[in-house]
């Protein structure tokens, strides 16, 4: 286990949830009275990917937890894309490789799990497309996902200005999280 790890670990148990949330980008969805807060290394290496993979879109998947009422969500990880997926222009197809045996180690190391599905787009804002949409709703209802309410992260770039629109998909509903200052 890594310091970071530990760290987080420790605060988990002796400073409650709250205070696991230092050092971390934090949206706020005022409707369902709900955060979504995103550890600061990995909205880092959002940005990293943005640059590296300019002129493709890429993504792969979101691990994480929610707290014990089970209202808000840390991001703890977006995965690299697994090696079978396909990015082009304007789309991306997320492979599966590896992904079924990292959920499983990261359920029993650190009691994170699939929190839904991120990807970017390159040059263009981060509004979702019906693709995109069509794909969460799919993961909403779809039992072997096990996941009722998937989180899309969707990273835009335009004029070298990134945006960030986080949406949770919650009984056929879409919710959208602002940044909060």
């Amino acid at each position: 286990m890594t310091l970071s790890i530990n760290i987080h670990v420790f605060l988990k148990r002796n400073m409650g949830w709250m205070g696991c949330l230092l050092g971390m980008k934090e949206y706020v969805n005022k409707e369902l009275d709900s955060k979504i807060f995103i550890e600061n290394n990995v909205y880092k290496k959002l940005l990293m990917l943005q640059k590296k993979c300019c002129q493709f879109e890429t993504g792969g998947i979101i691990i994480g937890y929610y707290d014990e009422e089970c209202r808000n969500a840390v991001i703890t990880e977006c995965t690299n894309p697994p090696e079978d997926s396909l990015g082009t222009r304007n789309h991306f197809f997320r492979g599966v490789k590896g992904l079924k045996s990292l959920l499983k180690k990261k359920w029993n190391e650190k009691r994170e799990y699939y929190l839904g599905e991120w990807h970017l787009h390159p040059g263009s804002s981060p509004t979702p497309s019906v693709t995109d949409i069509s794909q969460m709703k799919k993961i909403e209802h779809n039992p072997k996902f096990n996941c009722k309410e998937p989180i899309l992260l969707i990273l835009g770039e335009k004029y070298n200005d990134f945006k960030v629109n986080l949406i949770l998909f919650k009984d056929n509903k879409q919710y959208f999280y602002i940044e909060t200052e």
